[in-house]
C-alpha cells in the first residue's frame, strides 16, 4: 500500500474498497440528495428515489448479516456500514410519507399513495437494520468481530503490508473523536432499541393489513369480481396542519441529518487511519472499477436527472414530461412574482401556477371528531384504521347517552334513548322507548 507521509498511521481492511470505498460512499452520498430533493421539491419521483433508497440499503444488510456470520467483517466495517445505514433510516426513508411533500399537495388523503408493497418492503428492511444494530453495538464492538491490528487477522483477513497494533482501537465522530467501546456505545444501544421497538410494533401492526387484505381477496374471489381491487383504505390521524408541519420540521432535520452522517462516515474513517480508501487509489479503490463505477453512476446520473426535472418543472410548469403530471390536477390560480412586477401593467403575460389550497382542520373522515391521542396512534399506525372499533362514527352519538333495561322476562330489552344535549321543556316528553 501506497504511504502517505500525511498520514502517521495508515490501516486497512481486505474488503474495505468493496464495503465503501470512495465510488461506493460517494453514490450514497448523491443518491440521499436525490431522495431529499424528490421528498421535498418534486412528488413525482418520490416513489423511484424510495426503491433506489431500499436498494442501496438491502445490499448494505446483506452484507453486514453475511459478512458477519463468515468471520469477513471486521470491526471498522461494520461501523462504517452502521453509519451509512443511518443515513437511509433517518434521512431519507419514509414508510407513510410524512417527509415527502405528497401530503401537503393532496392533503391527508395522500396516504393512498403508500401501504404497499413498498411501504413493507422498507418496514422489513428498516427492522433487520435496527436489530443487527444492536447485536453489532452490544457484542461486535467488544470482541464480536475482529480489530484492525489483532492476532486474528489472518486468512481472508490478512492484509499487505500488516496492519499495526495501534489500529485495534475503535474511534467513531460525535462532534469530536470517541471511543466506539465507550459512553457513545451505550448511546447507541439505546437508539437501536428504540428502534426495534418502534419498527418491530408496526410491523406487528401491518399484519392487521395482511389478514384483511388475504380476505378482501378471498372474497372478490368468490364474487367472481376479478377487475376490482383489493387494496385497502388506510387514514392517517394528522389534520393538513399537523401534516405541514411534520413536514417543514423534517425537511430541515433530515437535510441537517444527512449532512452529519456524511461527517460521520468520512471522520470516522479519518480517525481510524483508514487512509486507502480516503484517497480512492491502490488495493481496489480506483474509481474506473466497476465495484467503485456502478454505485457511483448510479448516484451520480440519478442526482443530474433530478437536477434537470427541478429546473424544467420551476423553468415552464405548463411544459413537464408526462412523468411529472399529476394524478388529480389541481386549482389553477394566477400568481405574480417580486420579480415579475412589470408584469402587473400586463396581466395576460403573467404565468399559471398549480396551487391548492386546503382547509387547515382537514382530516380525512374516519378520524374527524376523534380525541388526539387516538389520532395520533392512528397517524403512527394506520393500520389500525382498518379496524372495525376505528371506523365507528363518533358524531353520530355524541351528545347521546344509551340505556338500557331488562324485563323481568329476561328475553326482552327496552332500549331507552335519552338526549342530554337538550335541556328538558315542561309538557314535553324527554325520553321515547324504542322497541328492538
Amino acid at each position: 500500500m501506497e504511504n502517505n507521509q500525511s498520514y502517521a498511521l495508515s490501516c486497512q481492511t481486505a474488503r474495505a474498497s468493496d464495503y465503501y470505498g470512495l465510488g461506493v460512499r460517494l453514490g450514497i452520498y448523491f443518491t440521499w440528495l436525490q431522495t431529499y430533493i424528490a421528498n421535498n421539491f418534486l412528488s413525482s419521483e418520490i416513489s423511484g428515489a424510495a426503491d433506489t433508497n431500499t436498494i442501496f440499503l438491502l445490499v448494505l444488510l446483506i452484507a453486514m448479516i453475511k459478512c458477519s456470520s463468515t468471520n469477513m467483517l471486521e470491526q471498522i466495517d461494520g461501523l462504517i456500514l452502521m453509519h451509512l445505514s443511518g443515513g437511509f433510516i433517518f434521512g431519507t426513508f419514509s414508510l407513510w410519507g410524512y417527509r415527502t411533500r405528497h401530503y401537503i399537495e393532496s392533503g391527508p388523503k395522500a396516504i393512498r399513495f403508500f401501504g404497499g408493497f413498498g411501504t413493507h418492503s422498507r418496514l422489513i428492511v428498516s427492522l433487520a437494520v435496527s436489530v443487527y444494530g444492536l447485536w453489532y453495538w452490544l457484542y461486535a464492538v467488544t470482541g464480536g468481530l475482529i480489530a484492525m491490528g489483532s492476532d486474528e487477522e489472518i486468512g481472508e483477513l490478512a492484509v499487505s503490508p500488516p496492519n499495526s497494533p495501534k489500529c485495534q482501537t475503535l474511534f467513531t465522530f460525535m462532534f469530536g473523536k470517541v471511543r466506539a467501546d465507550g459512553g457513545i456505545r451505550t448511546f447507541y444501544i439505546v437508539v437501536c432499541t428504540g428502534c426495534c421497538f418502534y419498527f418491530g410494533t408496526m410491523l406487528l401492526a401491518s399484519s392487521i393489513a395482511g389478514c384483511a387484505r388475504v380476505n378482501k381477496m378471498m372474497e372478490l374471489f368468490k364474487q367472481q369480481r376479478w377487475a376490482d381491487t383489493s387494496r385497502l383504505r388506510f387514514a392517517t390521524g394528522f389534520n393538513y396542519r399537523e401534516l405541514e408541519v411534520v413536514f417543514k420540521s423534517l425537511r430541515i432535520l433530515n437535510f441537517v441529518w444527512l449532512v452529519y452522517s456524511a461527517f460521520l462516515i468520512e471522520f470516522s474513517l479519518n480517525f481510524n487511519n483508514v487512509t486507502a480508501v480516503l484517497k480512492g487509489r491502490n488495493n481496489g479503490n480506483e474509481l474506473h472499477l466497476p465495484a467503485q463505477l456502478l454505485p457511483l453512476l448510479m448516484g451520480t446520473f440519478g442526482l443530474v436527472r433530478i437536477l434537470y426535472l427541478v429546473f424544467e418543472s420551476k423553468r415552464s410548469p405548463e411544459d413537464t414530461e408526462a412523468s411529472l403530471s399529476s394524478s388529480s390536477p389541481p386549482q389553477r390560480s394566477r400568481t405574480l412574482h417580486a420579480r415579475n412586477i412589470l408584469l402587473a401593467f400586463s396581466p395576460a403575460m403573467s404565468r399559471d401556477s398549480e396551487t391548492t389550497k386546503y382547509d387547515p382542520d382537514e382530516i380525512d373522515e374516519l378520524e374527524r371528531g376523534r380525541p388526539w391521542p387516538i389520532r395520533y396512534l392512528v397517524a403512527w399506525l394506520p393500520w389500525l384504521s382498518i379496524l372495525k372499533p376505528f371506523q365507528e362514527d363518533h358524531t353520530a352519538i355524541k351528545g347521546k347517552r344509551l340505556s338500557y333495561q331488562n324485563y323481568q322476562s329476561g328475553f326482552s330489552r327496552g332500549y331507552q334513548m335519552v338526549d342530554v344535549a337538550q335541556p328538558a321543556k315542561l309538557g314535553q316528553e324527554r325520553e321515547r322507548n324504542l322497541d328492538p
